[in-house]
């Protein structure tokens, strides 16, 4: 097909798309793409809060979420969307992030909480997240990509795979180009809505000092350490907090010198609430992991990191060229831990078997050859009622061998966990204190478990980074 015709096709396929997929943005007013109802798209949401909900543990403490959905629910009914049944919930991960699912699925992790400082700092992410809901962004996105791979499919079929990967990469480009303009339209649109819930608009800008002071430190430690840093939305940190267009989105909106802050009520509400890695969901000790509702503990090799994730923890070894998974598998009720391990492999070749038999537990251990790939070590264990699968690889085969031994080790290390570590495995926790005279955080970090930059860490959760002080008198958040 010549590509004027080509070209003169693809106008028409957009032109009717984008005329069916026609809506009135109920919070811009303007006419937006989109090619799902209001009822598609809490359909939608509620397909993937139950995905999250799957995926990622919800933090135990009843009055905290209430205290989150009241605040949100406060927030919501000043919005553009009042109307959608909104949820607000607390995730219990040491992540600093928040995020929203079409339809008014709206998550906040433990870890940002952390770091907030105020009532209405917390409204104000909350906030910043409804607004995402009633610009239908998740939504306008959905309807973008949905568009980008029709074209991409019609370009390739008309003029091969060169011209349909062009396509791919245009779409793509297209509705990340989105990204940060609807970070800034939430940023507008929260300030808004904590104006109408009597709070300050300029949280939202409190909020983003907060945050770009977290993802400074974090960056030095990246430097040091060499790895990635995973910032809040990945666009919400992007702008700093004199950054203009943020400053004018939130700027429409007239201050309130009225507005509630609640520093105090907020503070007594995180008093206690886990730091870091809690409890319910292991502790790492430097190259130990501690979990206390298992009784378990398991030692992995030295200088290797260790990553707690909600679904499994994975070690990797120095320059990531190794690494080593452990998740909970499915209980199968009359398997052996061998008939377990050969099932999990498929077909795949096993060799070296052998039975783990030790106290409290059994199992099964194998090389795995997945015909062509990489060599695999695969475990089995068989503990306290649960299934523990272990798998592990080396990014070069002819360095497997010495890997394997390592994780082997790290395999036959499986124990009950020791009485001596019971009070480590409780983890971390923040603590509301107020500030005698002659407390600075230098002396504080000295009494602080924190193993590493503790005074750092302490001014963050206190939003006196890098160099601020406490004042006698003052409340401020510990770690103990």
């Amino acid at each position: 097909m010549p590509v004027v015709l080509l070209l003169r096709c693809l106008a028409v396929i957009v032109s009717m798309l984008w005329l069916g997929g026609c809506a009135v943005n109920p919070a811009t007013g303007d006419h937006d793409f989109v090619l799902m109802t209001e009822d598609d798209e809490i359909s939608m949401g509620r397909k993937y809060n139950q995905k999250i909900r799957n995926q990622y543990p919800i933090y135990e403490d009843q009055k905290l979420q209430q205290y989150v959905q009241e605040i949100g629910q406060r927030v919501a009914r000043n919005s553009h969307r009042s109307a959608l049944s909104y949820q607000f919930t607390v995730i219990d991960t040491p992540d600093i992030n928040a995020f929203a699912l079409p339809g008014g699925f709206i998550y906040v992790h433990r870890g940002l909480m952390a770091y907030l400082n105020s009532e209405a700092e917390l409204a104000a992410v909350l906030a910043h997240e409804v607004g995402h809901v009633t610009a239908r962004h998740s939504v306008r996105q959905h309807s973008m990509a949905m568009t980008s791979n029709v074209l991409s499919q019609i370009v390739a079929a008309y003029a091969g795979g060169s011209a349909g990967n062009l396509s791919n990469i245009a779409g793509t480009a297209l509705v990340r180009g989105y990204g940060r303009d609807h970070e800034l339209e939430a940023d507008g649109f929260g300030a808004e809505y904590l104006a109408n819930s009597g709070y300050n608009p300029q949280a939202m800008i409190e909020v983003v000092e907060v945050l770009k002071n977290q993802e400074t430190f974090a960056q030095l430690q990246a430097k040091e350490s060499g790895q990635k840093v995973a910032s809040y939305h990945g666009l919400f940190s992007t702008h700093p907090s004199n950054d203009q267009r943020l400053q004018e989105v939130v700027g429409r909106v007239p201050p309130r010198s009225d507005g509630r802050v609640g520093r105090e009520d907020y503070l007594k509400m995180i008093d206690g609430m886990a730091f870091g890695n809690s409890a319910a969901q292991g502790i790492v000790d430097g190259r130990h992991f501690l979990h206390k509702s298992m009784d378990l503990k398991v030692t992995f090799p030295e200088g290797w990191k260790l990553q707690n994730q909600p679904d499994q923890l994975v070690a990797i070894a120095p320059e990531e060229k190794a690494f080593l998974l452990i998740q909970l598998g499915e209980i199968k009720n009359g398997y052996t831990p061998v008939q377990y391990l050969r099932e999990m492999v498929g077909n795949s070749t096993m060799r070296q078997g052998q039975e783990i038999k030790a106290k409290g537990y059994s199992g099964y251990s194998a090389i795995v050859d997945p015909r062509g790939k990489a060599l695999h070590r695969v475990a089995v264990i068989y503990y306290q009622g649960k299934v523990f699968e272990l798998i592990g690889s080396a990014k070069k085969e002819r360095e497997f061998d010495g890997f394997d031994q390592l994780m082997q080790s790290t395999i036959a290390s499986f124990r009950k966990l020791p009485k001596s570590d019971y009070d480590k495995a409780d983890g971390l926790h923040l603590r509301r204190v107020k500030v005698r005279k002659g407390d600075n955080y230098a002396r504080l970090a000295k009494r602080s478990p924190i193993s590493q930059y503790a005074e750092q860490q302490l001014r963050l959760i206190n939003d006196q980074y890098p160099t601020g002080q406490p004042s006698p008198g003052e409340w401020v958040k510990l770690v103990y």
